[in-house]
């Protein structure tokens, strides 16, 4: 081949290579521009959910938050709550019935006893002048047990430090969760009614302060305020008279306090 015609096939060939690069560089370009394209799209839409996902977290966060601390909230009072009822004698009304203040249990006498024989009554009454006695004065004061009251009903005497005019009166019964066995009866009284009297030796004047129900499957301490459609004198004794308990053959009392004015 004459050496010209040599020279002209090189530059063909090279000018084919130059335009095949150049039809080359074009598709990759092209190719490389829809893949970042693509790309940008994808990180846009996966920037998007991104973003639903964190304000549903962020959302569901503060929603979860709120909830856990209401109910926080709920235990502190609930527990607030009980440590005012455990310390009652020293964050609620002045008890005139106090052991400690000088007040005292005159006779607790349940409901079988009165209709029993003339030899029970004796044997009552002479246990009461003993061991009975001091036991008896547990209402009145935080022994750690409790008063055993045979049967559903009876009544309870207490005389007062001093006269005083009554506005109130609180029960107290054993906290359930303080109960070593789960049951669906229970030994604390139910039905009550209050009287003051000045005498309980006597007939003589007595002052109905109404009748009240005791609810234990909702609280174990409760303070009744006494019905007083008119104003009243001052008594010097209370009388509790036990209609029912909640469901026991006998009825513990634990405390019973009494509440009121001082009268002048």
């Amino acid at each position: 081949m004459p050496e010209h015609q040599q020279k002209n096939l090189a530059v063909y060939m090279l000018c084919v290579l130059l335009a095949a690069l150049t039809v080359f560089q074009i598709y990759v370009r092209e190719n490389s521009t829809t893949q970042q394209i693509h790309d940008r799209k994808f990180l846009e839409e996966n920037s998007e959910q991104s973003k639903d996902v964190g304000q549903y977290k962020v959302t569901g966060g503060q929603t979860d938050s709120k909830v856990q601390c209401f109910e926080e909230m709920e235990i502190l009072n609930d527990r607030l709550s009980l440590l005012e009822q455990l310390n009652f004698d020293k964050l609620g009304p002045t008890d005139y019935a106090a052991r400690v203040f000088g007040g005292e249990v005159v006779s607790v006498v349940p409901t079988s006893r009165h209709r029993g024989s003339l030899l029970s009554r004796v044997r009552t009454a002479f246990s009461s002048m003993y061991d009975n006695y001091y036991q008896m004065q547990c209402i009145i004061q935080d022994c750690g047990t409790c008063f055993a009251l045979e049967g559903s009903s009876g009544s309870i005497v207490i005389k007062l430090v001093k006269s005083v005019v009554l506005n109130a009166i609180t029960i107290e019964h054993i906290p359930k969760s303080a109960l070593p066995v789960r049951t669906d009866v229970y030994s604390a009284l139910k039905e009550f009614s209050v009287w003051g009297i000045n005498n309980p030796e006597s007939t003589g004047k007595e002052i109905y302060f109404g009748t009240y129900t005791f609810d234990y499957m909702t609280t174990f301490l409760e303070t009744f305020e006494l019905d007083l459609d008119q104003p009243v004198s001052g008594v010097r004794f209370v009388r509790v008279d036990i209609h029912s308990n909640h469901g026991e053959k006998f009825t513990c009392i634990y405390r019973i306090r009494v509440h009121g004015t001082p009268e002048e």
